[in-house]
């Protein structure tokens, strides 16, 4: 049966598929808590150059480095300082003071160099990331393992074939001259023939005595 698009079909939709799916990863990657915040400054632009975005609306991602008042820093080695005014009041997804060590971003309008006057403010903590992760991870691992099991390349057609199994379920290698799948069928059938012309033999040696024996007691002539 020919292939309506051949080889160059595949590796073109191949190659559609691989973009389609990191077009995702970095549509996905971008966004955040809210998706009106791409559209303003975040803490890559702020944090060289302050001075430069007071009066404007920016979102500030970092860590809590102070509750009294919230103080996050957005950069791990604790430079780039930023004081978030209100934050706890405009804190969207938990009830919670912030603390030590939170995740946050804020969103509001840079008074300072360093201050943010907050009207959003969302938080993440650290095991949803993980969970994530080792969640992606497992599920990977799975479906690849089930690939590898069921599926195989044919590098002459450059495409995926399914591998080849015998009806019961086990590889054809395993039935073969070297594999145990039919010695047994094949010894138990050399028995049977055996057995078979053993008894073919006993039955001719029985008939020819039982000739001889008839022939004896004939009346002579």
């Amino acid at each position: 049966m020919s292939e309506p698009y051949g080889q160059s079909g595949r590796i073109l939709a191949a190659i559609v598929l691989v973009g389609l799916l990191i077009g995702c990863l970095i549509w996905a990657g971008a966004t955040v808590g809210d998706l009106t915040e791409t559209q303003y400054p975040d803490e890559t632009d702020v944090t060289p150059e302050p001075a430069a975005y007071v009066g404007d609306e920016v979102a500030l991602g970092g860590y809590v480095v102070d509750t009294d008042p919230v103080v996050i820093a957005t950069r791990a080695s604790g430079y780039g300082r930023f004081t978030l005014v209100d934050a706890n009041a405009q804190l969207r997804t938990d009830n919670a003071p912030l603390e030590r060590g939170d995740r946050v971003t804020a969103f509001g309008t840079l008074e300072d160099d360093s201050t943010l006057v907050v009207e959003r403010t969302l938080t993440r903590e650290p095991t949803e990331t993980r969970y994530m992760i080792l969640a992606s991870a497992l599920g990977g691992l799975w479906v690849v393992g089930r690939f590898v099991r069921h599926w195989c390349i044919d590098r002459t057609a450059l495409a995926f074939a399914p591998r080849k199994r015998s009806r019961s379920g086990r590889s054809d290698r395993g039935n073969g001259p070297r594999g145990t799948g039919t010695r047994p069928t094949a010894r138990a059938n050399d028995r049977r023939a055996d057995q078979s012309q053993t008894d073919s033999q006993r039955s001719d040696a029985h008939r020819d005595q039982g000739d001889r024996t008839a022939t004896r007691g004939e009346p002579r002539a």
